[in-house]
């Protein structure tokens, strides 16, 4: 489980569009580097599991009571370490519980991981 130290703040905006970050990328066993919102992802050469060639991935990052997910699809297991770093953000998400837009505020911070699921970033 990822743990990252967040702080928030509740944002009542009732007609403002929800704040999430979403994207899609295809891995091969090249490897390579991918980004979706303020997080990238760096894949090794050689990564992906025995057999499979490439594997297109969706990823979103949003909270949920208060806490930051980032959620990958579909869950997968690899051969080698896949990095994940946080950039660094300081703005508004869309918390799916509450139904509004919070404010939080995360440092440059990293995780490696051998699996894709999803990942909380606690306060």
């Amino acid at each position: 489980m990822l743990c990252w130290t967040i702080a928030t703040s509740v944002v009542i905006a009732e007609n403002e569009n929800p704040v999430l970050f979403n994207g899609s990328f295809t891995v091969t066993n090249e490897g390579g580097k991918f980004q979706v919102g303020f997080v990238e992802i760096d894949f090794k050469k050689n990564s992906l599991p025995d057999g499979i060639d490439s594997i297109t991935f969706n990823a979103q990052i949003y909270a949920e009571n208060g806490n930051i997910y980032i959620d990958f699809s579909p869950d997968a297991q690899f051969k080698k370490d896949v990095h994940l770093r946080c950039l660094g953000y300081e703005g508004y998400i869309y918390d799916r519980s509450a139904g509004i837009n919070i404010f939080v505020k995360l440092k440059k911070q990293q995780l490696k991981t051998d699996h894709f699921s999803r990942f909380i970033w606690a306060r």
